[in-house]
């Protein structure tokens, strides 16, 4: 057995998904799922997946990671279904009703739930799930962020159990629908916090179960012959079609490629842009794609630092990149240059009136530089003011992209030194964002709701706080915005709320909205329904592969 790996704080674990930022691959179309199978859908059989990243922790109650989430959705299921058009429907709550104006949600659960412990799911499991998130010992990164305004959890009956808010929230639907809300064993999470976050504890009523685990290669799932309790719409019904499936973690692009095309592997995430054409070439393979939901890559600028407290800088900062060149150069004319912080894929959020209407202006940069007193220029043609070089600093966790890289050598044209401060010191990058030396953080964030925008501009979610307002927005209307997008089920009223929020963080230049990201999945063409979930990640519930694999 491999030793427990050594739990992060949360500030350092958080870090690793906010700014271990790597180029997203993209493709040319939006499948979501795998082509059609010609032959007749079989049970039996296994297939390997290779993954880009392995998480730091594999408690989704603790960690933040997205990957965190895609490896435990087999193993743990939810209250909520989302399914990948990004409706909501029953699964392990069959039923669910509202009071007190939405600051009350009360579940009726199935009664014919198992764990692979062989425990049963009642309202006392639901109940220890909700107390572990929120639990100071838990250290919880996301999950407890997404209950928002959270009170507590009773047990109203044996398979009744209520969940209150301390004002109406309507994201928590959405929020209850995934992994890191997912319902583990009571048992299982009696563990203790460094093997739940190691990965050798993960016990869930999901359609496979956890198996051998070698950190730094791979994790192997074996079919739930007891699962009965698919929500409607996951593709399927009953036990999951394979006997198991494999994930390597193959963290270099060359060789989770050449996994792929030599066989090795059946089914292979992030395709480097650069490859998939060569991929859709192989007669044996086919390219999965989908729009990622949620906050796009984004440049977040701080409002507060000395250089951006002054708008003028800020706007110059977002006219002066070349967005619509630089995403079609790095890559390949595959990527969608971004126009919002929030995705399009976003459900009944996404406001399409903000496309083309801050380009790509040079001029208009120069002229407000100027305003602002950054009129002189040094030897290597940067803008100066009093002597000191325009220098924008940007805390890098690890290795900056190529796509920051690339932005960098655009700004330098306008006279703007970006200054990618990368560094493998988790705890001294951390304490840079909590005090706020630094004037802009790039980072994309997937979620199937709007209220992702809530963690990056509502005034309570500071980075100290374990928040995400990297921006530092303390504005009182977007707050009132947002909050009354939490407060409605409408899904017209929270868009036009989410529209406001967007259009003014724009307006006032917090950001600098750069790509879509797009999930790229390479797959073997002997295996069939491996689709794209709403957040992109592949699911297997579904699949299955032709005899002999």
């Amino acid at each position: 057995m491999h030793p427990p790996h050594p739990r992060r704080t949360p500030r350092r674990a958080a870090l690793l998904s906010v700014l271990l930022l790597a180029a997203v691959t993209a493709c040319s179309s939006d499948d979501g799922a795998a082509p059609a199978a010609q032959a007749k859908p079989r049970s039996g059989g296994s297939l390997t997946y290779a993954a880009q990243q392995e998480p730091d922790c594999w408690d989704p109650h603790t960690s933040a990671q997205d990957v965190t989430a895609f490896v435990q959705r087999p193993v743990f299921d939810s209250l909520v279904y989302q399914t990948p058009d990004g409706e909501l429907e029953p699964w392990l709550a069959k039923s669910w009703k509202t009071s007190e104006g939405g600051r009350t949600y009360t579940f009726e659960l199935r009664d014919d739930v198992t764990f692979h412990d062989g425990k049963h799911l009642d309202a006392a499991a639901v109940k220890a799930n909700f107390d572990h998130i929120t639990a100071k010992a838990t250290q919880s990164q996301y999950a407890a962020g997404l209950l928002g305004p959270y009170k507590g959890t009773t047990v109203k009956g044996k398979y009744e159990v209520e969940v209150r808010f301390s004002r109406p929230y309507a994201p928590f639907l959405q929020a209850a629908s995934t992994t890191y809300l997912g319902i583990a064993s009571p048992a299982s999470l009696k563990a203790g916090a460094d093997k739940l976050c190691a990965g050798t504890d993960s016990v869930g009523s999901g359609p496979f179960k956890a198996g051998a685990y070698t950190r730094g290669q791979k994790r192997g799932y074996t079919r739930n012959a007891a699962y009965a309790w698919a929500p409607k719409d996951a593709g399927h019904s009953g036990p999951a079609r394979l006997d198991g499936f494999t994930i390597r973690f193959l963290t270099e692009d060359a060789t989770r490629v050449g996994a792929l095309t030599s066989g090795q592997v059946d089914a292979a995430a992030a395709l480097p842009a650069n490859q998939i054409a060569t991929v859709r070439r192989n007669t044996r393979l086919d390219v999965v794609t989908k729009d990622v939901p949620g906050a796009v890559d984004t440049f977040y600028l701080n409002t507060k630092s000395p250089l951006f407290s002054d708008e003028r800088v800020r706007k110059a900062f977002q006219r002066s990149v070349d967005l619509d060149a630089l995403v079609k150069s790095v890559f390949q004319g595959t990527g969608t240059r971004a126009w919002s912080t929030l995705s399009p894929a976003t459900p009944h959020s996404y406001d399409s009136a903000l496309e083309k209407s801050w380009p790509y202006d040079r001029v208009l940069a120069g002229r407000l530089l100027d305003q602002a007193g950054w009129k002189g220029r040094d030897a290597e043609g940067y803008r100066t003011k009093n002597g000191k070089r325009l220098t924008v600093v940007a805390p890098v966790y690890g290795k900056a992209s190529v796509f920051s890289q690339a932005v960098q050598g655009d700004l330098k044209k306008a006279g703007i030194y970006l200054k990618l401060a990368a560094s493998t010191d988790a705890t001294a990058v951390s304490a840079q964002l909590d005090e706020g030396r630094y004037d802009v953080v790039e980072t994309s964030w997937a979620r199937g709701d709007g209220d992702i925008l809530s963690s990056f501009f509502l005034s309570s979610e500071t980075s100290e706080g374990g928040g995400h307002n990297f921006a530092k927005v303390t504005d009182p209307q977007v707050d009132a915005w947002l909050k009354k997008a939490q407060g409605t089920t409408d899904p017209d009223e929270r868009a036009a709320y989410y529209a406001q929020v967007q259009k003014w963080t724009i307006d006032h230049a917090a950001v600098v909205p750069a790509y879509v990201q797009k999930a790229s999945v390479g797959v073997n063409k002997k295996v069939h329904g491996l689709r794209l979930s709403l957040s992109a990640w592949p699911e297997f519930y579904a699949a299955w592969v032709e005899a002999g694999r």
